[in-house]
């Protein structure tokens, strides 16, 4: 049940910043290295965390450390590990920057590896795969730095594209894609270094939303690396250098909410790289210069 909050009766103390304790896993717990890129929990709890130097498992006391083995055709196919994943079964998925897709067997502790082949329409478009998605279909979709999107049907084994097409303005907006995230109507939203895109699943058409600097309402930069809807159906884009965007879709305009000098409780820093909202309500926004907490009833 909802707990009943304190009431703060000062209020200048309501949106103070709180002193939050960090516990640090770093090198010295067996870490492989320092950059880490990204971050899943599994079915059984572990921590999976993508570095730049291998893939690492946390069970909270010990790493264990995934490497690329040239030796071993069954090993990590590349260290720099952009995305991980874990899909509805539990199963772990780790994106490479130029090994491709790499989907982990606990049972041999070994990867299954999805690589590019330009003898085969049907394989990976890219091996740098920065990012990995299920939608509520069971579908995958595999975004790619320079090979646009894919969609995988895990039951044939074949990818299908989707490229940048210059002549096309329903296209997907660049082939580099950065984010893709299923709203609740089922709709996919696709993040891309030139702008933001949305599709139904059946569809080959692109809505596209992109930067105009004469409209104060459009996307405040084309860079898009994070897409969000919280509980209320609101939508959050997180670009790289023009802070986070709030989505109306009935006026299909965005609201900006930017790095302000003067302003101690505007976001700390233009360069968003995720959003997520906790159980109790609260938005937190993670950038290049710190982690923000945003109150929805404080605004």
């Amino acid at each position: 049940g909802a707990k009943a909050q304190p009431q703060a009766t000062d209020k200048s103390l309501t949106m103070a910043p709180r002193n939050m304790q960090f516990s640090r896993i770093t090198q010295r717990q067996g870490l492989s290295q320092g950059a880490i890129n990204g971050i899943a929990q599994d079915h059984k709890g572990y921590i999976w965390l993508g570095t730049q130097e291998g893939l690492n498992r946390y069970d909270g006391y010990e790493m264990v450390v995934y490497e690329h083995r040239r030796d071993e055709a069954t090993s990590l196919s590349h260290d720099w590990v952009w995305s991980v994943y874990v899909d509805s079964a539990g199963t772990v998925w780790a994106g490479t920057d130029g090994g491709g897709l790499n989907r982990y067997d606990p049972e041999t502790e070994s990867f299954v590896h999805f690589r590019h082949d330009p003898e085969d329409q049907g394989s990976l478009s890219n091996d740098r795969v920065r990012v990995i998605f299920q939608d509520s279909r069971g579908d995958y979709w595999v975004g790619t730095d320079g090979g646009g999107l894919n969609r995988f049907d895990s039951k044939s084994g074949k990818f299908s594209h989707f490229r940048h097409d210059g002549e096309n303005p329903e296209s997907l907006p660049s082939d580099t894609v950065l984010a893709i995230y299923e709203d609740s109507k089922g709709k996919l939203w696709i993040g891309t270094d030139n702008g933001l895109a949305r599709i139904g699943h059946a569809q080959k058409k692109f809505a596209v939303y992109r930067h105009d600097s004469a409209d104060a309402g459009s996307l405040s930069n084309n860079q898009v690396r994070s897409i969000y809807e919280d509980r209320r159906g609101r939508f959050w884009v997180g670009t790289y250098e023009g802070g986070l965007n709030l989505f109306d879709p009935q006026s299909n305009s965005f609201q900006r909410f930017q790095h302000d000098p003067l302003d101690p409780r505007s976001l700390s820093h233009d360069r968003v790289r995720d959003i997520f909202q906790d159980r109790e309500g609260t938005l937190w926004v993670a950038t290049d210069k710190g982690l923000n907490e945003w109150r929805p009833e404080k605004g």
